[in-house]
């Protein structure tokens, strides 16, 4: 081929075209550990939903979804969140990580640093210590018990703080509103003097109170880690012997609002072999 030939050729020659398939996004990595305490749970994007194992780990972006009989406990390093029955609670696939709460109650704990901010379709919740938030549909409400620390809760309408004993309602037409909570119940069954019960068997658990519900729960014996968590009507409720050792359990009042109060002070349960 002649020289002219050879550099026109080399010229107008179409170079090869490598096409590269985008690299996929890293999924994001897990922030929590979720634990099932009762009940059944199922874990998803919030539009599909599967049965989620007893423990696994959580990220953001994911949801979670209680049965009627459920509840969660999700373990972060510095805090931890409850998840009671009927609820639906999300991580936000963004930078700055919060909860999202579509219904039901949860309960956040911080022993050092900030609480996750909540966010529901009324309210948004920030702060430091033990906060309750409960969110309905009907009516379309949030709920917000501030039981240790101080929180700030945010409306369209405008916000208000909240210290420890005090508690919020907030709504879409009327924003935030401060409001009283209930009293706690009194008169434990057991109380100080604990109850032993044989593994396996049903311990009997009663309170005194004005309220129509009441949140029971039971603990380890210093208060870290939850093992029971219920809604019940009336004043008294069964809950299993299952693990051997000491527990701690307490009940709080809910009234006609909807608004939780703290809890009483606690009682004693002892697990025993056969």
């Amino acid at each position: 081929m002649p020289f002219g030939a050879a550099v026109l050729a080399l010229l107008f020659a179409k170079p090869d075209v490598v096409v590269r398939r985008p690299a996929r996004p890293l999924p994001p990595a897990p922030v929590a550990s979720v634990r099932i305490l009762d009940g059944t749970l199922q874990r998803g994007d919030g539009w599909s939903w599967k049965s989620a194992d007893r423990e696994f780990r959580i990220a953001p972006g994911e949801s979670l979804r209680t049965s009627g009989d459920g509840a969660a406990l999700l373990t972060f390093p510095w805090m931890h969140i409850v998840v009671a029955d009927d609820t639906v609670v999300g991580l936000t696939p963004s930078t700055v990580l919060s909860a999202t709460l579509d219904r039901g109650r949860i309960q956040e704990q911080s022993s050092a640093g900030d609480i996750l901010k909540v966010v529901t379709p009324e309210a948004e919740v920030r702060g430091r210590g033990d906060v309750v938030v409960i969110r309905s549909d009907s009516p379309a409400e949030t709920r917000v018990s501030a039981l240790r620390g101080w929180f700030r809760v945010k409306s369209p309408h405008g916000g208000l703080s909240l210290e420890a004993g005090q508690a919020a309602v907030v709504s879409a037409d009327r924003g935030a509103v401060l409001v009283e909570q209930p009293p706690p119940p009194t008169g434990l069954s057991p109380g100080s003097d604990p109850l032993y019960v044989v593994q396996g068997r049903i311990a009997p658990l009663a309170w005194k109170g004005s309220a129509r519900r009441y949140r029971v729960q039971v603990l380890s014996l210093d208060g870290t880690e939850i093992v029971l968590s219920r809604e019940v009507e009336g004043t008294s409720l069964e809950v299993p012997g299952r693990g051997l050792g000491t527990y701690r359990w307490q009940a709080s009042a809910i009234d006609d609002r909807g608004v939780e109060g703290a809890p009483s002070a606690p009682g004693l349960i002892c697990v025993v072999e056969k």
